[in-house]
């Protein structure tokens, strides 16, 4: 495993912490942890740390690994079936209760959820489109990732003229059911890909493996990244705010990426152990974990929900991280050939 390969699957793998914890904290806390500053600083742990790292790294790879049309068009709707599946899968434990009625249309939003894996699913297939149209012309993905910022700014609030609408939570929209729209999360794909083909055509090999120029961009962002903290955290903390957020958020995020590549390389580069090791294990095998966490998670949530202390709720974080690490080395050996997580 090179080293590039081995810093996105560490910054993966602590991503999906960051995701266990927050998910944690939503489902299972009391509401005064969840209300007070522990809630909070989970919050915004769960925010930059955990979706833009994992989008942006997507889009990265998918410069990178340059499969073709087909390849990503496959995945691209295989990733949206594992998301419906898991929308209807994470809670089955709900829809078995004696006496619990299913409503249809209740169930077609439930279904069609805009879980991160269908918001996934959708840009592989947009992102095949884009690259069979314009290459790798990095201009194209600059100017459309502020397209993807902007436009909703001067769409109507569908939310509120069109509230049953089972197709717009899944572009933009500040539906219940919509937690990744296509506006904004997008462009953190876009700004992935782009960030690769302009390394590869406008950066210089020796530019690129000069340290000292390194360790001034990891200065530089950090301190940008301290002084915007504080907005960061007001988003992050605002569910609704986040999942819907504007240029400004997208800017930190994009800040906290490039930092915490760079901080990542240096980490992969120093320490070689059993933890790092898991948790690049972790970040290789990030959508099978999503999925064996998220049925776990959320069929047990209805049991737990909102009842769960400080002290309850770290000895769940270990059962999590233990048990879907389990049943991703299981899932592994078994399917490993067919590779269909």
């Amino acid at each position: 495993m090179t080293e590039r390969s081995r810093t996105s699957d560490f910054i993966k793998g602590v991503a999906i912490f960051a995701m266990v914890q927050v998910i944690l904290l939503e489902a299972f806390a009391k509401q005064y942890i969840a209300d007070g500053i522990t809630g909070k600083i989970s919050m915004f742990l769960g925010g930059a740390p955990a979706a833009p790292v994992f989008l942006t790294v997507m889009g990265y790879y998918i410069a990178h690994n340059k499969h073709n049309f087909r390849y990503y068009v496959d995945r691209g709707f295989r990733l949206i079936l594992i998301g419906i599946l898991l929308n209807i899968g994470e809670s089955i434990t709900l829809w078995l209760q004696p006496g619990h009625s299913l409503v249809l249309p209740d169930f077609f939003h439930f279904l069609l959820g805009v879980d991160i894996l269908i918001m996934a699913g959708i840009s592989l297939i947009i992102m095949a489109a884009l690259i069979s149209l314009f290459r790798g012309i990095v201009p194209v993905y600059l100017f459309l990732i502020f397209v993807v910022l902007l436009i909703p700014y001067v769409l109507p609030h569908v939310a509120q003229t069109h509230p049953d609408s089972l197709l717009l939570p899944f572009l933009y929209g500040k539906y219940p059911n919509s937690y990744f729209p296509i506006l904004p999360w997008f462009a953190y794909v876009l700004a992935g890909y782009s960030f690769f083909q302009f390394k590869r055509y406008f950066i210089s090999d020796e530019f690129k493996h000069n340290q000292t120029v390194k360790i001034i961009l990891l200065i530089a962002s950090g301190v940008v990244l301290l002084t915007t903290a504080p907005f960061g955290f007001n988003v992050s903390i605002k569910r609704i705010l986040f999942s819907h957020h504007g240029v400004l958020f997208f800017l930190f995020c994009v800040n906290f990426v490039f930092w915490w590549l760079l901080s990542a390389r240096a980490i992969v580069y120093l320490f070689n152990n059993r933890i790092t090791r898991y948790v690049e294990w972790l970040g290789k095998n990030v959508t099978a974990f999503y999925v064996f966490f998220m049925l776990l998670v959320g069929n047990l949530s209805l049991f737990f929900h909102k009842t769960q202390g400080y002290f309850e709720l770290i000895l769940w974080f270990v059962a999590f991280i233990t048990i879907s690490s389990l049943l991703v080395l299981g899932w592994r050996r078994l399917n490993s050939p067919r590779k269909i997580l």
